[in-house]
């Protein structure tokens, strides 16, 4: 088989609905987990998207350090046909980077940039307009994930719908950035939207404006108020 940057992607994006869906549909108790992995499956999602726009216009810009990617390029071209493992295509054996022995690229690790990271190319490199309702939702289910990931989070009944909320907003937004950029995604994905109440956007954009806001003035040194 061959599960590619574009079907990982929209398989993380169709989970991340299906975990909102069933967040909403079972008893809070229940259903924590759900809400735990539509934060992760969404974030999972829109970053395997954002390097397979990156992936199309140079498989190098997806990874942090130029210099080891083309290390490892290089030594790419006299290794032998894989026999099986990952990355074996189907109409050829061909080795990947990822195959590449570190001893080969100075022991150094070949990473792939972080969401965030990946924005930033798709914008700067790629020439490609990131609406800022888009990338402060990102931003901020970014933030979730890396609590959940990296520490814990505890919200109050309010809090949790309002993050609900910020999900739906960014799986609509999501759905809506890559309908532009990549063609027949929407072949691949559940294109139903979610529907917000009159409120539910309003307030949403607000939560927004505030921590663009509050990122903004974080990102201010101390002389700035000099």
């Amino acid at each position: 088989m061959e599960f590619t940057l574009l079907d990982n992607g929209t398989d993380s994006l169709k989970k991340a609905k299906q975990s909102i869906e069933q967040f909403e549909a079972l008893h809070r108790e229940h259903s924590y987990h759900h809400l735990k992995d539509a934060i992760i499956f969404l974030n999972h999602g829109i970053e395997i998207l954002l390097k397979h726009i990156l992936s199309k216009r140079n498989e190098s810009l997806i990874f942090t350090d130029l210099k080891v990617y083309m290390d490892a390029k290089k030594h790419l071209k006299g290794m032998p046909p894989k026999v099986k493992g990952f990355g074996i295509h189907l109409d050829r054996n061909k080795p990947t980077v990822f195959d590449v022995p570190a001893n080969k690229i100075g022991n150094k690790k070949l990473t792939t940039v972080t969401l965030r990271e990946a924005l930033e190319r798709v914008e700067l490199l790629c020439d490609i307009d990131i609406p800022e309702d888009f990338r402060n939702a990102v931003f901020v289910v970014n933030e979730y994930r890396n609590d959940l990931t990296h520490h814990s989070i505890k919200l109050t009944a309010a809090d949790e719908d309002k993050l609900i909320t910020v999900l739906k907003t960014l799986y609509d937004n999501t759905l809506d950035f890559f309908e532009q950029h990549i063609p027949g995604i929407m072949e691949k994905i559940d294109d139903k939207r979610f529907e917000l109440t009159q409120a539910e956007w309003e307030e949403i954009q607000r939560e927004m404006q505030e921590f663009y806001h509050e990122r903004a003035m974080s990102d201010l040194s101390e002389d700035d108020f000099r």
